[in-house]
């Protein structure tokens, strides 16, 4: 469980397919642990629950960290689908409020969520609920004082702006595990519209050296800036990283090479 933080953990995100299919299956062997979408960008797809239990019945190896969104959903939707999940084998959740569209009602306030689920603990399998949070102490503290049992922060793109960035989270010890995002930076295009959807923005530096990189090598480049992040949250003192913004090809072909032919560490 992410909670626990035995050890470095290298974690990617993966959406479900807009129907069902046996993709899931390409994982097995590949990645232990992967986060599990809810319809992010506002596009609908197979329920995060349902693809998170086909996980756990056909790949017992890996397992999955659901994400629950509230932004469409009240709180009786939400425990009626944790409830499922947990008979299902999924024990960790991850709590946000999702992505914003025009036609969608905030009707589940997160944090209420998050406390909702906290308080279920006590007569219900165990299972963990974890948030995001901005590289913000404030924001930070008041989450862990809500009762988050794990964090994710970022994403970012550049090992340049881990330790700045690390500095005002503010972390102290015994806080609970924090994992950071991250994005391979592949093309100086794929980096702006990464950034204008909130990921910290990459130096200038980096920049330059990506756009001065031959078109051949750049992927070679982003998984390069990738590794370097996860070390530097290594020695910041993070849990483990979490590999966002990736096709599905990318996560259970090139990627999953890349990651553990040079950055996974035991």
């Amino acid at each position: 469980m992410l909670s626990d933080a035995n050890g470095w953990m290298n974690i990617v995100e993966v959406n479900p397919p807009p129907l069902p299919d046996d993709r899931h299956r390409r994982l097995d062997g590949v990645w232990d642990h992967v986060l599990v979408t809810d319809n992010v960008m506002g596009k609908i797809r197979v329920s995060p629950y349902a693809f998170g239990a086909r996980i756990t019945h056909d790949i017992p190896s890996v397992h999955p960290i659901v994400v629950v969104s509230t932004r469409d959903r009240n709180i009786l939707a939400i425990e009626s689908e944790v409830r499922g999940a947990l008979g299902n084998g999924i024990d960790s959740f991850f709590v946000v409020i999702g992505d914003t569209a025009p036609a969608v009602d905030h009707l589940a306030n997160h944090y209420e969520i998050v406390e909702h689920l906290r308080n279920l603990q006590e007569h219900m399998p165990t299972f963990e609920v974890g948030m995001p949070t901005r590289f913000r102490e404030w924001q930070f503290r008041r989450r862990i004082d809500l009762g988050a049992q794990f964090f994710i922060v970022g994403p970012v793109l550049d090992p340049a702006t881990v330790a700045e960035q690390t500095a005002r989270l503010g972390l102290r010890d015994g806080d609970p595990p924090v994992y950071l995002a991250l994005i391979p930076p592949f093309t100086v295009p794929f980096v702006e519209r990464a950034e204008s959807l909130g990921t910290i923005a990459a130096t200038d530096g980096l920049k330059r050296a990506l756009a001065d990189t031959p078109p051949e090598d750049r992927r070679e480049f982003g998984w390069t800036q990738a590794g370097l992040v996860a070390e530097r949250a290594r020695e910041a003192g993070y849990a483990g990283v979490v590999l966002m913004g990736l096709k599905y090809s990318t996560v259970v072909e090139d990627g999953a090479r890349a990651w553990q032919e040079r950055f996974v560490h035991e």
